[in-house]
């Protein structure tokens, strides 16, 4: 008896390493991975612009990352890119969480980043693109697809639905320009109850038409399918947090298994082991600092950190 449709899912020939960079961008689902990943030691960044749903964006995200490092001064955020909102200052390429009091604060802030991110992209590692909605919002005064509306007024933006070729467009250039670089791209089983049902399963779909196109072109894109995972093996609401949209933890740790299992090269796996251990002690909470054993375990999982990163770097 089978109680329930699990995926199968194809390991990848070529597999990560603790040695190698991985790069996340996109929707909040790619945060929920990537900072397992981080939490697990590897060298890892996620949402250097913050979490960004549309294609469009996320290209965007890219072209600046891959920019700045072939022209700095021109690819810096300026002051005509600063919009105020209700939050503070911010940008169209921004996330929300980028607002800061000041424009001045946020320029700082996101050029700082913009650096730091600009020259992890440009190590040949991987980069995981979650993509999570195929609608997009444009500025009309600027004609430019923004990554956050930010809360402004509704009438400034164009509401659109792109299709599975601009989803490909948008993001073909960076997949071909390096073929050295291993891409996988995901679908965010996070669904956007905003657009109606109906009009969130157009968008996914797209967004799978899209992907597959890219896969099909390119020998170095891969799909994972986190969608589909959450969809139809845990197909059900125990698997949602309390929005009923959103992944519990419990349901994005499964899936950040199968992500291991699908990329994790298996002379790695003694390394994860040896991380998820490491992980646990450094976050057990100390109740009595000052005692002997206190001081003993504190010793221990400074040691037992130093050896894993003695390992992997």
């Amino acid at each position: 008896m089978k109680l329930t449709t699990p995926v199968e899912i194809e390991p990848l020939k070529k597999r990560l390493t603790y040695r190698d960079s991985i790069l996340f961008v996109g929707s909040c689902f790619a945060y929920e991975i990537g900072n397992r990943c981080v939490e697990r030691y590897f060298d890892a960044m996620v949402n250097p612009f913050g979490v960004l749903f549309n294609p469009c964006s996320i290209s965007d995200c890219l072209g600046l990352l891959e920019g700045y490092g072939i022209n700095a001064e021109q690819c810096s955020f300026i002051p005509e890119d600063v919009i105020e909102t209700s939050g503070g200052f911010c940008s169209f390429h921004h996330h929300g969480s980028f607002c800061r009091p000041t424009a001045q604060e946020f320029l700082e802030n996101a050029n700082n980043e913009l650096a730091k991110s600009s020259e992890f992209y440009y190590r040949e590692g991987w980069v995981v693109v979650t993509l999570g909605t195929a609608f997009i919002y444009t500025d009309k005064e600027s004609g430019m697809v923004v990554a956050n509306c930010h809360k402004l007024p509704s009438e400034r933006f164009e509401r659109t639905m792109i299709d599975a070729d601009q989803v490909f467009d948008a993001l073909s250039q960076y997949v071909a320009a390096r073929p050295q670089r291993q891409w996988i791209f995901t679908v965010s089983p996070v669904r956007h109850l905003a657009d109606g049902l109906h009009a969130n399963t157009l968008s996914k779909s797209t967004l799978h038409l899209g992907i597959e196109k890219l896969v099909n072109r390119y020998p170095n894109a891969h799909y994972f399918p986190a969608y589909e995972i959450l969809m139809d093996e845990l197909r059900d609401y125990r698997f949602y947090a309390d929005d009923m949209m959103h992944p519990s933890a419990q349901a994005a740790d499964y899936i950040f298994e199968r992500f291991m299992d699908f990329a994790l090269a298996d002379s790695e796996r003694p390394l994860l082991s040896e991380a998820e251990k490491v992980r646990g002690m450094m976050q057990h909470r100390i109740l009595n600092p000052n005692t002997p054993q206190t001081a003993q375990f504190e010793a221990q999982r400074t040691q037992a950190l130093e050896s894993l990163l003695s390992k992997i770097r």
